[in-house]
């Protein structure tokens, strides 16, 4: 999911590079999807994809599922962090519905996603559910004094990921969380530690 740049494009382009075939729920209309469809047009498939709309969500199953039988692992990559940096508590508008945004996007938008993969994940080899989540959900570990919203988002996210794996693991399931780190995307910065390449690289291995 959120494929269409970033980490999520970087995932895509990694799995055809190393032979998978790759659905990728595409939000938002994207030329760099469309260079990869011609690049891969046996292997990539585009998919729209909204998370936050049980109906797209629905349909995007079905689409996948004329396709093939069985899924081997699913990427919960889509995200959002709409909060202005660093705005403290008392700075932030709460009738803008950031925070309403941001948990439908990174915590619920995953779980309407897996509860409509569900069943061709049943079918699959690896039974592998990925979750881009974030040291920002992390409690133990949280030193922030902002970020609310995001950092709810991913602790919560983190969450699902626990029960999930409770639930399917006596089926052979494998549900992770991973932190990609600090990226040169629109949510992180020019200024950060290196490119989505990197820790998608990471995240294939």
């Amino acid at each position: 999911t959120g494929a269409d740049k970033g980490l999520g494009f970087a995932l895509v382009e990694r799995f055809l590079t190393e032979g998978f075939h790759v659905f990728a729920g595409q939000y938002e209309t994207d030329v760099n999807l469309d260079s990869l469809s011609t690049t891969y047009p046996d292997r990539l498939m585009v998919v729209p994809l909204d998370v936050t709309d049980l109906t797209s969500v629905k349909e995007a199953a079905a689409l996948v599922t004329e396709h093939i039988d069985k899924l081997d692992i699913l990427i919960n990559n889509a995200g959002v962090h709409l909060e202005p940096e660093d705005t403290r508590l008392e700075a932030l508008d709460l009738d803008d519905r950031h925070l309403e945004r941001t948990m439908d996007v990174n915590a619920f938008g995953s779980i309407r996603v897996n509860q409509q993969f569900l069943a061709l994940l049943r079918k699959g080899d690896e039974k592998l559910i990925v979750h881009v989540s974030s040291e920002a959900g992390s409690i133990a570990d949280c030193t922030r004094v902002s970020w609310f919203a995001y950092c709810m988002s991913k602790a919560a996210l983190n969450m699902q990921c626990k029960i999930l794996q409770n639930y399917l693991g006596p089926e052979g399931f494998k549900v992770l969380a991973v932190h990609p780190g600090w990226m040169q995307t629109d949510m992180g910065s020019p200024d950060a530690d290196f490119p989505p390449e990197v820790p998608a690289k990471a995240i294939y291995e």
